[in-house]
């Protein structure tokens, strides 16, 4: 007796956008811009040399043309910036509170499954998320918009799953201040990111709860 063939079939992953050596004027001149900075003086010889190395670097090392299709909202964008510097305040508190404590911390990674599948709304919730005090983003895969978090202070309970769920908060607030309404819906109502195939059952029901549990890091380290 043989054994017959599995019939199970890889995931379906989405097209991610290609990398092509074609001129970037935004790349190159966000990169004259820093070039520029760098040197601390405005001068032509700068400006030229800053424009010449952003060519340089966008030919050598293409990056992916990231696809936006959705429409700014001033209010939702206003809310995003209010609710990052009122978490900024209050992650900062708690942080300080812990340094002048007598208590040492226990850290963990946690993995959280983001519900949206554009780069740019990975890159920009990955920004927010580590710019609070507490959790630091050790990876960001783009293949399956998957972040690893660094979370300091977990030992409270339900502060892994509250981490969990306040960046997948972030998430929603950075698709509704800048996505398009296809987008909106798909987040809400848990249906196919838009342009991306149906993913196949799995064990987990909620990609809001990964059932990856936290891996706790040594209790001897610090942030």
């Amino acid at each position: 007796m043989t054994d017959s063939p599995s019939t199970q079939t890889a995931s379906p992953v989405p097209a991610r956008p290609r990398r092509r050596r074609v001129l970037q004027p935004r790349a190159v001149a966000t990169i004259a811009l820093a070039w520029v900075l760098l040197w601390d003086r405005v001068s032509w010889g700068n400006v030229v040399n800053g424009v010449l190395v952003g060519l340089l670097v966008t030919y050598a090392f293409p990056l992916p043309s990231i696809e936006f299709h959705g429409r700014l909202r001033p209010h939702r964008v206003a809310l995003l910036i209010g609710r990052f510097l009122l978490d900024l305040v209050e992650s900062s508190w708690q942080v300080m509170r812990l340094a002048f404590g007598g208590r040492r911390p226990r850290n963990a990674v946690i993995e959280v499954q983001l519900r949206s599948r554009s780069d740019l709304y990975l890159t920009l919730t990955a920004e927010l998320v580590a710019l609070v005090p507490g959790s630091v983003v050790v990876e960001a895969r783009r293949s399956t918009s998957v972040l690893y978090l660094h979370l300091l202070d977990v030992e409270r309970e339900g502060r892994i799953e509250g981490q969990r769920a306040n960046a997948l908060a972030v998430e929603r607030r950075v698709v509704r201040a800048i996505g398009s309404r296809e987008e909106i819906a798909a987040l809400e109502t848990g249906s196919p990111w838009p342009g991306t195939p149906p993913a196949p059952a799995t064990g987990r029901t909620d990609p809001a709860h990964p059932a990856d549990p936290a891996e706790p890091l040594d209790e001897e380290e610090t942030p």
